[in-house]
């Protein structure tokens, strides 16, 4: 008992040590590595104009996500300005309560606050999870709505309470305004697999699920009604191509079945061959430092099942349920993102941490698998922090590695189970501070988009169009009244302006452009041509490209 009260506070500090891990990129700069300066401008626009039912990008209509991640993020740029700490804020608080509802239903399963706070550790480690509570999209969002609710309504399966079908429906209303009707399958796929295991699946049309399917609609009824005055309401609006689209009908249709079917007006059109096996490589890196440990905890629980408790074998068709209802449903369509999985990810943290705990008085070869996957993990981390890193950076993340390794050396003699758990969670922390440090203190030099933006944002009565440019940085970042635009005819008809192009296209277009001059000019480009490029300044050099700052007068 001893012995696990030292474990539980060993655990309660990593929690914090991941935690503040995480936290470090919302003090950084988004840039375009990420969709923080995507959706973060449509935000933007929700708090300059105080309309709250169109969502818009570059002055278009935009129809692609549901609206409450924006009205939460336009809430915050009220309170804090509109900068990267306040889009990333919200996107991560709801990281953090799908952590406490990690917590809180490994708890309600299986009733040992060890297991729960391991739980909530790797939920919490988990690198896609961490890396995805900086570039805030959906995802973040959801990981604070599903978890909720998939644990009201495992109480409220249990026993009805009017508390547990109010919050419940409260969380699935928050997941079908931020993703739409499909996180519906997600948020009752592990349940439905325990009522057909106890031969309850007169559930799904007894009336105590009908009327909790029904309130979750009724509370999401304010994305229906925005959608309905941005589109419903305007037939003339031309949106992917065509007039006449119903917004009604894109939530609950074209959103979601359309996508999965590859029959919407966003879909697929080269899906990669194989693109059924996506999701398998990328859970063996997403899901880091923890990738094989969850094969494991599956294979070996699923062949003790006959022995296993009868609480712990509905947990097990509960978890699994979560995991691989979705996990097949995003693999079968054609129109894959990496991120998808990350919603799944808390289910299958909860049963690692079954499995890890179930085995804590062995020597199981996992826990020898962890240990040297964490010290692998600090040795590329080295060659990365000499490689990449120079001045006070270079001495800062010296030392902290060094830390690191001192640590661990001191605390390799401690048992297996606890040296499992240690490592690797020290490891993936210090990737994700290397991480955050790598996008958003170095590459944030070379992204032309945050460049430009604080060039012509020293003068914000003068608008700026991103002329061929197509960079969300600037749009999100400027000051200045912001036009996206292809071709001269579509400059606005304004006395002068700021013309932001790369320096190739204004070569190409300067004589269309008589009463024009270059302000400015800024060094950069993507990331995928900066970041390779990193440890040769001359191979740096080499792969900067110049983008013009014109001042446009008519």
């Amino acid at each position: 008992m001893e012995y696990l009260t030292k474990f539980d506070r060993l655990l309660k500090n990593l929690i914090i040590l991941a935690i503040i891990a995480t936290a470090v990129g919302l003090f950084f700069p988004m840039t375009s590595t990420s969709f923080g300066p995507y959706y973060g401008s449509i935000a933007k626009h929700i708090a300059q104009t105080n309309d709250w039912s169109d969502l818009v990008l570059s002055n278009q209509d935009w129809l692609d996500k549901p609206h409450f991640p924006f009205w939460i993020s336009a809430l915050s740029f009220k309170i804090f300005g509109i900068n990267s700490f306040a889009y990333i804020l919200p996107g991560f608080l709801f990281h953090l309560l799908g952590a406490v509802y990690t917590y809180r239903l490994s708890n309600l399963l299986y009733k040992n606050n060890t297991v729960s706070l391991l739980a909530t550790l790797i939920y919490l480690s988990v690198f896609h999870l961490m890396f995805s509570a900086n570039d805030i999209r959906a995802e973040a969002y959801l990981l604070g709505q599903i978890v909720p609710a998939v644990y009201y309504w495992l109480c409220y399966d249990r026993k009805f309470s009017w508390s547990s079908l109010i919050l419940g429906a409260f969380f699935t209303a928050l997941g079908l305004m931020t993703k739409g009707v499909f996180v519906v399958i997600t948020i009752v796929s592990g349940l439905f697999c325990v009522w057909v295991y106890t031969k309850r699946l007169v559930n799904v049309i007894h009336p105590k699920w009908i009327g909790a399917l029904v309130l979750s609609f009724i509370l999401a009824l304010p994305e229906v009604i925005a959608l309905y005055i941005q589109f419903d309401l305007h037939p003339e609006k031309i949106i992917f191509g065509h007039n006449h689209v119903s917004g009604i009908r894109w939530f609950f249709v074209d959103s979601q079945f359309g996508r999965f079917f590859n029959t919407g007006y966003i879909y697929s059109t080269n899906p990669p061959a194989f693109h059924q096996v996506f999701f398998v490589h990328t859970f063996l890196w997403a899901f880091l430092p923890w990738s094989l440990v969850y094969p494991a905890a599956m294979y070996t629980l699923i062949r003790k099942f006959k022995t296993l408790p009868a609480s712990d074998k509905q947990a097990l068709i509960f978890l699994l349920g979560y995991f691989w209802v979705s996990f097949v449903m995003f693999s079968v369509t054609s129109f894959q993102v990496d991120h998808y999985t990350n919603i799944i990810f808390p289910f299958a943290a909860t049963l690692s941490a079954k499995f890890l705990y179930d085995l804590r008085t062995t020597n199981h070869k996992i826990f020898a698998v962890q240990s040297y996957l964490g010290i692998i993990m600090l040795a590329l981390l080295a060659v990365v922090i000499g490689a990449v890193f120079k001045g006070w950076m270079l001495v800062l993340f010296v030392v902290l590695e060094l830390l690191l390794v001192i640590y661990v050396i001191k605390n390799f003699g401690q048992i297996p189970f606890v040296k499992a758990i240690l490592i690797p969670t020290l490891a993936i922390c210090l990737t994700m501070v290397i991480y955050a440090t790598l996008i958003g203190k170095i590459y944030a030099k070379y992204d032309s988009g945050i460049l430009a933006a604080q060039i012509t944002s020293q003068n914000p009565e003068i608008a700026v169009v991103d002329y061929r440019f197509d960079s969300r940085t600037l749009e999100f970042y400027v000051h200045n009244q912001y036009f996206k635009s292809d071709s001269p005819d579509q400059n606005p008809a304004l006395k002068s302006y700021y013309l932001v192009t790369s320096d190739k296209v204004w070569q190409e277009q300067k004589a269309q452009f008589p009463n024009a001059q270059i302000v400015a000019e800024v060094q950069g480009n993507t990331s995928d041509k900066i970041l390779p490029n990193l440890w040769s300044n001359a191979k740096l050099q080499e792969n900067l490209e110049r983008y013009d700052i014109i001042l446009v007068n008519n």
